[in-house]
């Protein structure tokens, strides 16, 4: 061989040298970086907790979808490759089983060793698998009826009636996790994106008709649109709890004596032929008060047979026949936030002398009176405490 020949092998055998060296080196793709993401696992009947072999699953990302495989021995499957940094769905069906889609966020590739370049996951091309459960619920499984009573603070207040709303909060994994990986059972996301269930109650109670729940779902219950009352939250799991009690508390505040005029109740010398005198108006902080003494009669009638009135020429007051009528002609009249109290001498002494005028009236008995916001039994207070007299003097 010539000295030419020689030299043409020495340099082709230096380029295929070079080429196997730069092959064995790298198994990346064009783009230099391909981490693939593997899956396995077992998939389980959700109510009983038994392993399924009959399912088909499938990976979803952008516009491509992978099919898994599964060992219809075993039940066991593996799904894959899903590239890295990309979202993902899996769909798991089987007939007789509520429709299974699961969304989640992408896997990004480990932290590459910092003392190994060779290692680098960001440029070479690497696999990864991980070991994931999930669970499918029969649909001829209905969460059975469910009762829901509301409660009030004060048991002698009226039942409740408003409105109730159930959303669901927490997806169906309900049994201890079989087996796989802690943490890693994809849940159902078509769960918890079931109906909102709305309605309105009365009585304190309502009844939830068996199916219109998702079995093994978990609800927030919401009670709200009580007159008087903050709305109550509390949260069941549809199928496993036949009743769940929501506690409301009032949306009012306590009782309290805003203004008086008893200081301006001065009828001293003033005709007994006067239609009204001795007024005194209370207003409260609440924009409605009702009365709820407890004696036959309530407050009008209380007032009236606490009443002492004195006169120049000692005129008497008449005597209580009724508890219907206020007889001796005080006045007990609510009006929104405000109470006023009167006497009515024309109508309250029993014989009129001419020319005789008041010297003093006395409203006795408030600690006998009982207020409260309107609606709010829990809240109730003495006229006395409100005031902190136990009676109103109207003297000169």
């Amino acid at each position: 061989m010539n000295g030419y020949g020689r030299q043409f092998l020495a340099t082709a055998a230096a380029m295929l040298a070079v080429g196997s060296f730069a092959a064995g080196c790298k198994n990346d793709d064009t783009t230099g970086a391909n981490h693939e993401i593997w899956f396995m696992g077992s998939i389980y009947d959700g109510a009983t907790g038994a392993v399924l072999y009959d399912y088909d699953i499938s990976l979803v990302y952008g516009t491509t979808t992978v099919t898994g495989k599964v060992d219809r021995n075993t039940g066991r499957y593996t799904l894959g490759p899903l590239p890295a940094w990309n979202d993902y769905g899996v769909v798991i069906t089987q007939g007789g089983y509520r429709t299974f889609t699961s969304y989640n966020a992408m896997i990004a590739p480990p932290a590459p060793p910092p003392a190994s370049q060779q290692s680098d996951v960001y440029t070479a091309h690497t696999t990864q698998t991980f070991d994931f459960d999930a669970y499918l619920f029969p649909d001829s499984l209905q969460a059975s009826a469910l009762t829901v009573n509301i409660t009030k603070a004060d048991p002698a207040a009226a039942p409740a009636s408003g409105s109730i709303r159930l959303r669901p909060t927490t997806l169906p994994v309900i049994q201890d996790q079989t087996a796989g990986v802690t943490g890693q059972v994809w849940s159902n996301d078509q769960d918890i994106l079931a109906n909102v269930y709305a309605a309105d109650f009365s009585g304190g109670t309502l009844t939830i008709d068996p199916g219109m729940l998702v079995y093994g779902v978990t609800y927030q219950v919401t009670v709200y649109n009580v007159e008087g009352y903050q709305p109550g939250t509390a949260t069941v799991r549809a199928g496993l709890q036949d009743s769940v009690i929501v506690n409301i508390t009032t949306s009012a505040s306590p009782l309290t004596l805003v203004s008086s005029t008893v200081a301006q109740c001065k009828p001293y010398g003033t005709s007994t032929t006067v239609s009204n005198t001795a007024q005194v108006t209370f207003t409260f902080n609440t924009s409605m008060i009702e009365d709820v003494t407890t004696s036959v009669g309530k407050g009008p009638e209380v007032l009236d047979n606490g009443l002492t009135v004195q006169t120049m020429f000692g005129a008497t007051l008449k005597s209580s026949a009724s508890t219907a009528v206020q007889e001796r002609g005080t006045q007990f009249l609510l009006n929104g936030n405000t109470l006023t109290i009167s006497w009515n001498p024309v109508a309250g002494i029993s014989s009129q002398i001419s020319g005789d005028t008041i010297t003093y009236v006395l409203y006795n008995n408030l600690s006998a009176i009982q207020l409260q916001p309107t609606g709010h039994p829990e809240l109730v207070k003495t006229l006395s405490t409100l005031t902190g007299l136990s009676s109103i003097q109207c003297y000169m």
